[in-house]
């Protein structure tokens, strides 16, 4: 099987898996904050292993992670909050977000060059579910729906869950997302720090709230969710 990391592959590499195998694995996500138990890279980490496990058994390409994103805001007191500071109603260090048509911009330029390079499919992956990344990654999925190289967003809610594989009530950095990057690093996951912080208490993030995180959990979600991406490749590009 032909598989490459875009960014330690030949240019010989490159003909060849685009004679065999021509999909580009695309993860992207912003730098966000996710309470005081998770990693500012959550997101983005996310995107990446579910792509990772998708090009293990299908081959391909896998582009260098994009650690950029949007998000909805508002203005309170004169100041913009973005993402969960909204939520808040505070500002929360740490977040890195760009204007949405900049997010647009960018990750456009990146799939022309790569359809210019020869790809027949890229796919867009993206951890971070705010509305406004999901509509850039739509919109993108849309307007190439007709040229030479197709692209395919995709982001977990698109995926169905089977029971038991859903919390009751899903939420940011939550028992779904704590659990998933536990079975990624454990580095990633402090959970002394649940709750530790009074923004965190805020939005729900309480030892209460996140007793059920755990590694296994998180190993299936992100397994469960690379095969039905899997069966959506493959059906897409007939393999």
């Amino acid at each position: 099987m032909m598989k490459y990391r875009y960014e330690t592959m030949f240019p010989h590499q490159l003909r060849e898996v685009l004679s065999s195998k021509p999909i580009v694995y695309l993860p992207i996500s912003p730098i966000e904050w996710h309470g005081e138990h998770l990693i500012f890279g959550t997101d983005a980490f996310r995107a990446r292993k579910v792509l990772e496990l998708v090009w293990d058994e299908l081959g391909g390409v896998l582009f260098p992670t994009l650690f950029i994103g949007t998000d909805g805001t508002k203005i309170k007191d004169g100041e913009k909050l973005w993402g969960m500071e909204m939520f808040a109603e505070e500002k929360i260090p740490g977040s890195v977000f760009v204007q949405k048509d900049n997010l647009y911009n960018l990750l456009n330029d990146v799939l022309f060059f790569l359809e210019k390079t020869g790809f027949k499919m890229a796919v867009v992956c993206s951890g971070h579910m705010a509305k406004e990344q999901i509509e850039v990654i739509e919109r993108l999925e849309n307007e190439y729906s007709s040229r030479v190289m197709k692209v395919l967003g995709w982001h977990w809610g698109k995926v169905k869950y089977p029971e038991g594989l859903v919390s009751a009530n899903p939420m940011h950095a939550g028992i779904e997302e704590s659990s998933e990057m536990m079975s990624i690093d454990l580095g990633y996951v402090d959970l002394d720090r649940i709750g530790s912080n009074t923004v965190d208490v805020k939005v729900g993030l309480t030892r209460e709230a996140l007793k059920n995180v755990n590694e296994k959990l998180g190993e299936k979600r992100l397994n469960y969710e690379a095969q039905c991406l899997i069966k959506e490749i493959k059906s897409l590009m007939n393999l």
